[in-house]
């Protein structure tokens, strides 16, 4: 953790001379949290990000008299960058507010900020939480929260911090929001920040979602893929053939999702005739067979969010094109398929919430194809992975 009262942590360099920046103040910048620092050697005003979240790797700091960046070329575009920018160009924004939700007073507290502009990201930062409710007892658990995470709160919890942000909106700097958090640090006698780690380990998602994860005992079970609409499996020869004639509509990928997964569906079911079929997520464009149970919805709310993670939770086995819509569903379900986008290789892991601490049963229970694989070959995987589950854990965990 890191302290930002009585005394802030933070004794980076000056970026212009080297000498060791002096901490005036916290500013809560939305998804960075940073210290405005001056330098005793060159006189400078520096806006460093504290170790939180992306910042633990990629730290950046700015000059905002002189409009400068410093940090890390690697992740600049999509996190240096916005950061430059926000701080140069504050938006007043009068009708934010902190919500503030008190459940057990404390005078000394941690303070996880989930403020993200990809709702994967906040998820992630959330699930920090069963560590420190854990392991810092001591202190009492401060949810900085988008109002949109507020149903995966667990137990424990000393207060809720919510703001109505959108996620398109996260990467902007308010300084009234940042006015409203000071005002209420105010209260405490000491105050630390959770580092925030990006992607977690050691949780249970139980404990945030409400619902069990699967039950392998179960006689019947889904096999469930997750739908969304702006990532499509539908890459290929076939599907870019399509595309190119009819003028690349986003229908027709639809349309072509709808009909790889019915052929998906169709395999599997020859050899799993008992399993219900279901399609699960966000968005209702095509239709499917009576066969194959539709639970999509059109936006998720509390109710639906706890709805489809039971229907993760009732499966054996769920497949997805990767990306954030797969963190639950693998959170819940038996086994995955992350059917991987060639741009994405590099994000490879990231929306999995691993709920397996043997290496050799998580190799097993999640595997990552490419996107550009086709219904036969993904019912190939998919057959192979449930019908040897049971053989291959008796024969990997056999001990003497």
């Amino acid at each position: 953790m890191i302290q930002i009262k009585p005394a802030i942590d933070y004794r980076e360099p000056c970026p212009h001379c080297g000498c060791a920046l002096v901490p005036d103040q916290v500013l809560w910048q939305g998804i960075h949290i940073c210290a405005v620092a001056h330098c005793p050697g060159c006189g400078a005003e520096i806006v460093g990000d504290l170790t939180v979240g992306a910042a633990i790797d990629f730290p950046y700091q700015v000059d905002r008299k002189k409009g400068l960046l410093f940090g890390s070329a690697l992740p600049r575009a999509w996190l240096g960058k916005p950061f430059l920018t926000s701080l140069l160009n504050p938006e007043e924004d009068p009708g934010i507010r902190l919500e503030i939700e008190v459940r057990e007073r404390r005078a000394k507290v941690v303070i996880l900020n989930c403020i993200d502009y990809l709702y994967g990201h906040s998820l992630l930062k959330l699930l920090n939480a069963q560590r420190h409710l854990e392991k810092d007892a001591e202190l009492g658990l401060i949810l900085l929260l988008p109002r949109f995470l507020r149903w995966m709160v667990p137990a424990g919890v000393a207060e809720l911090w919510l703001v109505d942000l959108p996620l398109s909106r996260a990467q902007s700097f308010r300084p009234r929001l940042d006015r409203l958090i000071q005002v209420e640090c105010a209260r405490f006698e000491e105050v630390h920040v959770s580092p925030a780690w990006s992607h977690p380990a050691d949780f249970e998602v139980s404990r945030f979602t409400g619902v069990p994860r699967h039950d392998f005992k179960a006689a019947r079970f889904r096999i469930s893929f997750v739908w969304r609409e702006d990532r499509t499996w539908s890459s290929g020869p076939r599907g870019s053939n399509l595309l190119h004639m009819f003028g690349g509509s986003r229908r027709l990928l639809l349309a072509w999702q709808n009909r790889k997964v019915r052929r998906l569906f169709a395999l599997l079911r020859r050899k799993f005739p008992d399993a219900l079929f279901t399609v699960a997520g966000l968005g209702r464009t095509t239709r499917f067979p009576e066969w194959i149970e539709d639970r999509r919805v059109a936006r998720f709310d509390e109710e639906a969010e706890r709805r489809s993670c039971q229907v993760y939770s009732e499966s054996r086995l769920v497949i997805g094109v990767h990306g954030s819509n797969m963190l639950l569903p693998s959170g819940h379900a038996g086994l995955t398929i992350d059917l991987m986008p060639d741009d994405r290789w590099g994000n490879f892991g990231q929306d999995i919430l691993y709920q397996e601490v043997d290496v050799r049963l998580a190799s097993y229970r999640y595997r990552f194809l490419p996107v550009g694989s086709d219904s036969s070959a993904v019912a190939r995987c998919a057959a192979g992975q449930l019908a040897g589950y049971d053989y291959f854990r008796k024969q990997m965990l056999h001990r003497k």
